[in-house]
Order: structure tokens, then sequence, then C-alpha cells
């Protein structure tokens, strides 16, 4: 479909679309860590938390939480283009979870096998590379982004 736009109204519609992809982007870089996260009861992918211009927040109190969870925006409403977006986890372990790195809960396995079920644990993210797509999951998700982003940019900048 070809849409006609004034030439006085292309920054306009560039710049909508750009905020659009944005918000794509925040929304889905945020289910992706949550949907990969390993899970034992849910603490360690309900902490996941989107801040604008910085990384506030605390961390989620110890329970079990569901599977399904919304985007926990800190300090603001929505993305706007000029800001800077993290997605992060305050909780003391998220770092090892989140690279693999020793002691992140798996003790005589071997560190990196995605195919192994994993059907109970002993401590929260107990053998967390095992469950997820081993090491630098969180990595993979930032470059699979950075990737959808800039695809998705040069194609705004064709159209407008």
């Amino acid at each position: 479909m070809v849409r006609t736009i004034q030439v006085g109204d292309i920054g306009d519609y560039a710049s909508q679309q750009m905020e659009k992809l944005l918000r794509v982007a925040v929304l889905e870089t945020d289910n992706r860590v949550k949907m990969l996260s390993p899970v034992d009861l849910g603490r360690f992918r309900a902490s996941w938390q989107v801040g604008e211009n910085a990384a506030p927040g605390g961390q989620k109190p110890e329970g079990i939480y569901p599977s399904q969870l919304p985007i926990e925006r800190l300090g603001y409403n929505r993305e706007r283009i000029g800001n800077i977006y993290s997605v992060h986890n305050n909780l003391p372990y998220a770092e090892k979870l989140a690279t693999g790195a020793a002691g992140s809960g798996a003790t005589f396995e071997v560190r990196y096998n995605p195919r192994r079920s994993v059907v109970n644990w002993a401590s929260p993210g107990g053998g967390s590379s095992i469950q997820t797509d081993g090491p630098g999951w969180v990595q993979g998700i930032a470059k699979d982004i950075q990737g959808f982003v800039q695809v998705n940019a040069d194609r705004i900048r064709r159209e407008s």
C-alpha cells in the first residue's frame, strides 16, 4: 500500500516511525530476556526491568512468579527517541545467570548442553546455561535486536 506524505511532514513521519521502532525494540528485548531466563521459582525472570536513562530499581522478593510477565518500566510511561533504555536485572546472582559463569548453580554438569531437560533444581537458577542457549544468551539477544533495529531503520530511511 502506497502512503502519500506531504514534503513538510516527512520529518514528523520518520520520527514517528523511529519511535515505534524503538518501542518495539525495547518490548521485544524485555520479552526475549524474560522468555529465555532460567526458571526455578521465577524470581530471576520477574526481576527484569526497563529503565530510562538509568538502571534504577530493586529486587523482587523471594516467591513464586507466573511465567507471563508484563514489561516493568521504571520512571517513565513511553519510549521516546533521544533517551537511553536499559533492560536490566538487579538480583545479586543475575550476572552469573546471564553469562553462565561458574557458581551459577550447576555442579557436576557439562556447562553447555541445550538438549538437557531440567526438571528440578536445588537452587534458583541452578544450571542456567544448561536450560538456556548457553553462556552469552543475553549478548545473543542484544545482537539480534541490534540487527532488527538496523534493518528496520534502513527501511524507514528508504521510505521517508
